[in-house]
């Protein structure tokens, strides 16, 4: 709780050793809250299922079978 408010306040902290490609953007989540994250245009930010959801995104590569 008090690590999502920090997020919100500063901003999320990118764990850079956890980014992987999905085919569309690089991706990652959050050390502080664990928020799954998204490089949009030149920034990380929160990933939006509604918004960034597609068909052409691979799936984590720990789901692959």
């Amino acid at each position: 709780m008090l690590n999502s408010l920090i997020c919100r306040v500063v901003g999320h902290k990118v764990d850079r050793r956890r980014v992987w490609n999905d085919s569309v953007d690089f991706r990652t989540t959050c050390t502080r809250c664990r928020d799954p994250l998204l490089r949009g245009e030149a920034v990380w930010r929160r990933y939006d299922p509604a918004r960034d959801d597609s068909a052409m995104r691979d799936v984590h590569p720990r789901e692959r079978g």
